[in-house]
C-alpha cells in the first residue's frame, strides 16, 4: 500500500482545519478533531505545523491567497479594458469564491466576536490588503459616478457582505426560501444582484 506524500498528507490537515475552523472556531476546533476529520495521526500536525495558532494562520492564508491570486490573474488579463468594467469582473470573482469558500467569511465572522491577537493579525496581514484593494478599485468609480456614491467603510462591508452573506448562511436560506444559493445559476443570479446594487448603471 502506497503512503500518501508530504504534502498530500499537508493539504488534507489543511482542508480539514478550514472547515473545522469554520464550523466551531478556534477554540472549539481541537487538533484532535482536525486529525480525525483528516484522517490522520495527532502528531502530524505538530509535526507540519508546530502549534495550533500556526495551523490556524496557515489554513486563513490558504484561503486568502487563491482569492488574491484570482483578483491578480483578472486584473493582469485585463490591462488596457476600462475601469468599470474590470471592477464588475472582479466583483464578480469575488461573490463566486465566497460562493466557492464560505469557510472564508465564517472563519472572519468567529473571529470578530471579540478583539484579539488573532483577530489583530487576520486584520494586518489580509484583511487590510483586502479593504485597500476594494478601495482603490472602486473609489475612482464612485468619484466618476458609475458606482454607488458612499463612504469608502460602508463600500466595503456592503460588497464583503452582499457577496459572501447568502453563502454563509446557505442552510437558512435553503430552509427559509427553497433556494440553494451554492446550485451554480443561482450564484451566477448572485452576481447579478450583487453588480447591480453597487453600480449605477
Amino acid at each position: 500500500m502506497q503512503r500518501p506524500s508530504a504534502d498530500a498528507t499537508r493539504e488534507q490537515i489543511l482542508a480539514a482545519a478550514i472547515d473545522l475552523f469554520s464550523e466551531r472556531s478556534f477554540e472549539g476546533a481541537s487538533t484532535r478533531l482536525i486529525a480525525e476529520r483528516a484522517g490522520v495521526q495527532q502528531p502530524l500536525l505538530t509535526y507540519h505545523f508546530g502549534n495550533k495558532v500556526e495551523l490556524w494562520r496557515t489554513a486563513v492564508g490558504q484561503l486568502f491567497e487563491v482569492l488574491a491570486r484570482s483578483v491578480a490573474e483578472r486584473v493582469a488579463g485585463l490591462r488596457g479594458v476600462e475601469d468599470e468594467t474590470v471592477a464588475k469582473l472582479v466583483v464578480a470573482d469575488f461573490v463566486r469564491f465566497s460562493a466557492a469558500h464560505p469557510q472564508l467569511h465564517r472563519i472572519i465572522m468567529q473571529e470578530c466576536k471579540s478583539e484579539g491577537d488573532r483577530l489583530g493579525w487576520l486584520v494586518e496581514q489580509h484583511i487590510r490588503p483586502l479593504y485597500e484593494g476594494a478601495v482603490a478599485l472602486l473609489e475612482p468609480l464612485v468619484a466618476a459616478g458609475k458606482v454607488r456614491d458612499l463612504p469608502a467603510a460602508h463600500l466595503y462591508y456592503l460588497l464583503t457582505g452582499a457577496a459572501a452573506t447568502i453563502f454563509v448562511l446557505a442552510p437558512e436560506c435553503r430552509l427559509l426560501t427553497g433556494v440553494d444559493p451554492l446550485d451554480p445559476s443561482e450564484v451566477e443570479r448572485h452576481v447579478d444582484a450583487v453588480i447591480s446594487m453597487l453600480f449605477e448603471s
